[in-house]
């Protein structure tokens, strides 16, 4: 008798929610290249030169000036939301200059603009490119992750939030986000970084549990950039030099005295979540790009 599976098998899908699919027996890749080339077409943008990283480092971004005109249409919006969903699916290497142009939507200057095409431009060149998970079965850790901050966003002095797991040798997860709360340095904001992260990890941790694919007791690494945050979180004895820190934080403590997780330092060239935190020169942007398993299939 047929199983139950066998009966309703429809294939091996190619395409979910835009995301397209390539599944073979040691490996899966999913990328965005249809997309992006109807939105380089509907530009056109098809035949673009392309550049090597999806903003120049030496350029900051500001807010249009009090007293210019900007464009109040929607087209710029319009365009950054494509965006927005090409970076959260498939595509991490265009999310921190996504993440920025998204606070100049109201108002965008000639400079926004221009950083928008350039990350089309950015596209052209990896229109081919996604991620690719490899079949690791003697990795009993599964995943491990990144996690940094942009201390006191000069626009509205928010830290920003930005962390990144890894599985298989590709990205699975990141996130770019303004913390709720003005913090005081940038030590607290580095530790409020490790305590989302570590939520993440747990998030992770119980999906990999539901699958079977999880043992308990391996713990989950973090890697952060920080010597303050990394001793608060694996030291209680600092608890006198961080009575300012929200208690919701020092969550992260506890998961590294029970073995959940564990805490270790990783300075540049290694850390990966920087792609996430700033604007990077060609050869840090190439190789974190390959990092997250951000590569043609």
């Amino acid at each position: 008798m047929e199983s139950e599976w066998e009966i309703t098998d429809l294939g091996i899908p190619s395409k979910i929610v835009g995301i397209e699919l390539m599944i073979s027996p040691d490996s899966i890749f999913i990328s965005s290249s249809k997309y992006i080339d109807s939105i380089l077409l509907r530009e056109d943008l098809g035949r673009t030169n392309s550049v090597s990283t999806p903003l120049n480092p030496n350029i900051t971004l500001v807010p249009n000036p009090e007293g210019s005109d900007g464009d109040r249409s929607n087209l710029f919006a319009s365009l950054l939301g494509e965006l927005q969903y090409i970076a959260n699916a498939t595509c991490p290497d265009i999310a921190y200059v996504v993440n920025r142009l998204a606070a100049y939507t109201t108002n965008p200057s000639l400079q926004h603009h221009t950083a928008l095409k350039r990350i089309l431009c950015y596209l052209s060149g990896t229109r081919t490119h996604g991620i690719t998970y490899k079949a690791l079965p003697d990795r009993p850790d599964f995943f491990s992750g990144y996690a940094d901050a942009f201390y006191g966003n000069a626009d509205k002095y928010q830290s920003i939030t930005r962390y990144i797991f890894l599985a298989g040798e590709g990205a699975i997860t990141w996130c770019l986000r303004k913390q709720n709360s003005i913090v005081l340095t940038s030590t607290q904001a580095e530790y409020v970084v490790l305590s989302e992260a570590a939520r993440e990890a747990c998030w992770l941790r119980n999906l990999y549990t539901e699958l079977g694919l999880l043992d308990k007791n391996v713990r989950t690494l973090i890697r952060g950039d920080n010597d303050g945050s990394l001793a608060m979180a694996q030291n209680p004895l600092f608890h006198k030099h961080s009575k300012h820190i929200a208690i919701c934080w020092h969550w992260v403590r506890e998961l590294v005295q029970e073995g959940t997780i564990t805490i270790d330092s990783c300075r540049n060239p290694k850390q990966t979540a920087d792609i996430l935190t700033k604007a990077l020169p060609r050869q840090k942007h190439t190789h974190h790009v390959a990092e997250m398993g951000l590569a043609s299939a």
